[in-house]
């Protein structure tokens, strides 16, 4: 069973753990850490677009089902947004990712209408793509690819704001 750390508006912890999939409440708020990965092979910055891992989330995910995402997930009770990072594109992608090389790019809070929300905390790296393919979890992931910065942007603005995007934006132009 997975346990997950309440935190308030402001981000101090309130010293409450709960189960992962407990009913939210109005002040609570998670943490939530995504992560953003350019190949390798990708030029350098400001020399060509780069080009993106993007998976498909799961045809049965509880949100956004179906749709092309980067990875990421819920922090775990005892557990860094960075450490999640790395824990989720393992988990969903099976890519080991050190957390040394992780480029804290952007932060922001998002509050639901029923008054809780998430601490989101995007990473961004470089990864090689798997010589022999990806692998995943397919009770996460429907499919994964690798595509160029500009098809990867558009698919994951589908379900993103602004912000998010000139963090993405961000990334392509420095990582």
């Amino acid at each position: 069973m997975e346990y997950r750390n309440v935190y308030r508006r402001d981000g101090t912890p309130t010293g409450e753990t709960v189960e992962k999939h407990a009913p939210r409440r109005a002040g609570d708020f998670f943490l939530h850490a995504l992560l953003v990965m350019k190949t390798m092979d990708s030029p350098p910055p400001g020399q060509g677009e780069g080009r993106y891992i993007v998976q498909q989330r799961s045809l049965k995910a509880r949100y956004f089902a179906g749709k092309w995402d980067v990875t990421g997930g819920g922090v775990q009770a005892g557990e860094t947004p960075a450490q999640a990072a790395c824990r989720e594109a393992m988990e969903e992608l099976k890519l080991s990712v050190p957390e040394k090389k992780l480029h804290l790019a952007h932060t922001y809070t998002v509050e639901w209408g029923d008054g809780s929300g998430l601490h989101l905390f995007l990473y961004a790296c470089r990864v090689p793509v798997p010589q022999n393919g990806f692998q995943w979890d397919e009770g996460e992931v429907n499919a994964v690819g690798v595509f160029p910065y500009h098809q990867f942007r558009a698919w994951v603005m589908d379900h993103n704001d602004e912000a998010f995007g000139r963090a993405l934006d961000e990334i392509e132009r420095t990582l």
